[in-house]
């Protein structure tokens, strides 16, 4: 039987038909779900990965498009079938789950800084607007899972150790260490991290520590607690900004001039703690519950004098619970989800580098309140899911400096997203589908306090992005060798959230509502057994996304291509495996072209990434060794890492790393 689930990546041991999901809130077949879900497993792969960026995990899925894997003052920029493209930076219009707890705050802002790749044991990607199920900035689901007691191979000491050391081009440097200890009752990982580099591009260095652990517990022969803790000390996140055409040509390792002068960069501290906890009342009857509380500190250097130092502090609360009924055919759960942002934001002059005077001081705060229901109901080879879900969404800002005026304001932006899907399974070789889902995403708290009929201020003008999405599917395993998914999907979505640049606020970043988008798009992905020793698997996703109806002044932008997303991306893979501990895996990635801006004046070239990686288990006594080799970018190929949509002045380019290399060891103890 072959290893790949039919969407997404390797599972050894599995098949499509006994792959289960939890992205879906209620536990569901892989196979049978009507919607394309990638299923990822990553903890097998980690001990050959680099783990500079998530794009490494992400980018060979169809549908899921990264860029700026190398600027850690953007974060990486995902974005699912379109969504989460406008990103300036962090992550948007995504909903990021991590252990069953929402990372993505309440309103729609998102990062993966605080989460070091050496935890994650597996990734579920839920493709299309998602709404029904998660509320606000569900364009897609992110849903990662962090390694637990059952993902190590544990002696009868019931203990287990990692350490990995691993060093890299442009002065790159990681160290590992996790510890898994325990038994059927309680179990503890514990996890640590130090990474660091110079940056392929001036200014474009970080260091970062990332401390992490999680506690499972068998309370009763019914009942289980989850506890996470997390915290992260990233003192340094330099940003060597977007360059000209020109410049890219002259030097592309060059940072922008005025980023050099202004010291451009950001610097975070972020604390984490989380419990979840599942009771089976009955047979039929269980509650899940979980509750957090993050804090995070930010303080960052942008490229110019007014307003230009921003000290943020940000506490993050929320809670949850939900009951699920399952009886015979059908399994329905309801449930609720609160959560309460609170920024605290602070402008200061940035006299080059410099902490100047004070120009600006807002709280502001966002609450959500959602309630949703969800049915999974099956009869023979049929599978018919729906959900509903109604979200109370407050935002508001209270000015604290007003020595220039009351610039508080707040606004009211309710949503009701329903959600149905049919599959019908004729035989493992082929499972047809179809669904409709709906999503919303309002402004997030930093947009709407970006005001382009001033320097600050609250921007009462910007609206909540709608989306309605129609999806037709089939999936299956041929042959007992061949998995294979075919979906195609239509998005319409009105007042899409866009980012702006202005000649008279230079390199501030503002948004305004497009009027409508239309979205057509194919994603097709399969694997092949070549043999015992030899998987193959490869992916392709058409993404025709243009504005249907987006005016800004005299300029019509009907018909134009969103920017900041590949018409076409293909991903093939190969990879190699034998019993006596060599592994090797080559991956190439084509990229398409993409356009800049929203006029589609300016276009960013494809490109062809070539990946290769190889390594080597043996064991000595109770050690198990496994040297690693890798080499990114293997045919040296000058492509641009990260666009930067609607930037002012033609800065649109983030040039990336060429050929560069890395290797390290991995010691299980």
């Amino acid at each position: 039987m072959s290893y790949f689930i039919g969407y997404g990546q390797v599972i050894p041991n599995q098949t499509i038909d006994t792959v289960e999901i939890t992205s879906t809130r209620i536990k569901s077949n892989a196979a049978k779900m009507p919607a394309t879900i990638s299923v990822l497993e990553i903890a097998s792969e980690n001990g050959i990965k680099q783990q500079f960026s998530i794009q490494e995990y992400l980018q060979p899925t169809a549908g899921v498009f990264v860029q700026n894997a190398n600027n850690f003052a953007q974060d990486a920029r995902i974005s699912i079938r379109g969504f989460g493209a406008r990103a300036a930076f962090g992550i948007r219009g995504i909903k990021l789950i991590v252990d069953g707890i929402p990372e993505t705050t309440p309103d729609g802002q998102g990062q993966l800084d605080n989460l070091n790749l050496g935890i994650i044991d597996r990734i579920e990607i839920v493709k299309g607007a998602s709404s029904s199920l998660y509320g606000n900035a569900s364009g897609g689901v992110v849903a990662i899972k962090s390694l637990s007691y059952n993902s190590f191979d544990l002696d009868d000491s019931k203990t287990a150790a990692t350490v990995k050391v691993g060093l890299g081009s442009y002065g790159f440097q990681n160290y590992q260490a996790t510890a898994a200890v325990g038994d059927s009752l309680a179990s503890y990982i514990f996890h640590a991290n130090y990474a660091r580099s110079n940056g392929y591009r001036d200014q474009s260095g970080f260091k970062q520590i990332n401390t992490n652990f999680k506690g499972e517990f068998k309370l009763t022969d019914h009942t289980r607690l989850t506890t996470i803790l997390n915290y992260v000390d990233a003192p340094q996140a330099d940003d060597p900004g977007g360059l000209t055409l020109e410049e890219v040509t002259a030097n592309r390792r060059q940072a922008r001039d005025r980023n050099i002068l202004f010291k451009t960069g950001e610097a975070i501290a972020q604390f984490k703690a989380g419990l979840s906890l599942e009771w089976k009342k009955t047979k039929a009857t269980t509650i899940n519950g979980y509750a957090f509380y993050s804090n995070r500190k930010f303080s960052g250097l942008l490229p110019f004098e007014d307003g230009g130092v921003i000290d943020l502090n940000r506490d993050y609360v929320g809670q949850g619970t939900s009951i699920s009924y399952k009886k015979k055919t059908n399994e329905l759960q309801i449930g609720y989800d609160f959560a309460y942002q609170g920024d605290t934001r602070d402008r200061f002059s940035n006299l080059e580098g410099i902490q100047g005077v004070q120009s600006f001081r807002q709280l502001e705060k966002f609450t959500n309140l959602g309630f949703y229901a969800i049915d999974h109901w099956s009869l023979d080879n049929l599978f018919i899911t729906a959900g509903a879900r109604f979200d109370y969404n407050k935002l508001a800002a209270d000015d604290r400096f007003l020595s220039n005026g009351d610039d508080s304001g707040s606004v009211i932006l309710n949503a009701f997203n329903p959600s149905i899907g049919v599959s019908y399974a004729f035989a493992k070789a082929i499972t047809p589908y179809i669904n409709f889902s709906t999503s919303f995403e309002t402004p997030a708290l930093s947009e709407l306090s970006s005001n382009p009929d001033g320097e600050d201020g609250f921007n009462e003008n910007l609206k909540a992005q709608k989306a309605t999405s129609f999806e037709i599917g089939f999936r299956g395993v041929l042959y007992s060798k061949f998995n294979y998914s075919i979906a195609a999907f239509t998005i319409r979505t009105r007042d899409d959230l866009v980012p702006f640049e202005l000649e008279a606020f230079p390199d501030r970043e503002f948004f305004r509502n497009a009027g409508e988008t239309a979205r057509k798009g194919v994603e097709v992905e399969g694997s092949y057994a070549i043999s015992k020793n030899v998987q193959a698997t490869a992916s392709y996703a058409y993404s025709d996304f243009k504005y249907e109806d987006f005016e800004v002044g005299d300029e019509v932008f009907d018909t134009n291509y969103l920017p900041g997303i590949a018409k076409n991306t293909t991903s093939l893979r190969i990879q190699y495996a034998n019993k006596k501990g060599f592994t090797a895996s080559l991956i190439t990635n084509f990229i398409g072209s993409q356009f800049a801006d929203d006029g589609n004046e300016t276009e960013i070239e494809g490109y062809e990434l070539v990946n290769l990686n190889a390594s080597y288990q043996t064991s000595f006594r109770e050690v198990t060794i496994k040297p690693y080799i890798g080499i990114n970018n293997l045919l040296d190929q000058e492509y641009t890492d990260n666009v930067r949509i609607n930037a002012f002045g033609g800065r649109f380019f983030e040039p990336a790393p060429g050929f560069n290399v890395y290797g390290g060891v991995v010691i299980d103890l």
